[in-house]
């Protein structure tokens, strides 16, 4: 579990390179990491055992997709960060308009560029 002073970045992502990568790169710059997991129902049952500051998630989970965990984590406030290699889902703009997508791959500054700001607000 998080400490109270660090904030907790949930990571979900189907490609365990990533998915591991992104994780280091939170961790590195301070961050507590639940996960990653690595499939919809592992980043639901961590969301909901968790408490997480901001989510990193990937789109497209093998044959599923984010939208049930995002939904779940927007009713919670949870601001959500998108990394994918497709962002021009349609969810995103009529559903996630706040929400960022970043491309994949996503380099470690662009990333931490867009969270840090998400988890100081």
């Amino acid at each position: 579990m998080a400490e109270a002073s660090r904030s907790a970045v949930l990571v979900v992502d189907d490609e365990a390179l990533v998915a591991f990568d992104v994780a280091d790169q939170c961790e590195a710059a301070g961050f507590d990491v639940i996960g990653p997991a690595l499939t919809l129902k592992q980043g639901m049952a961590m969301a909901e055992a968790g408490d997480p500051s901001i989510a990193l998630l990937d789109i497209n989970l093998r044959d599923e997709l984010v939208w049930p965990l995002a939904r779940l984590l927007r009713q919670r406030s949870v601001p959500i960060v998108f990394i994918s290699a497709n962002c021009s889902h349609p969810e995103i703009r009529d559903e996630f308009p706040d929400a960022t997508c970043l491309d994949k791959p996503v380099d470690s500054l662009i990333l931490m560029a867009a969270v840090r700001p998400l988890v100081s607000a």
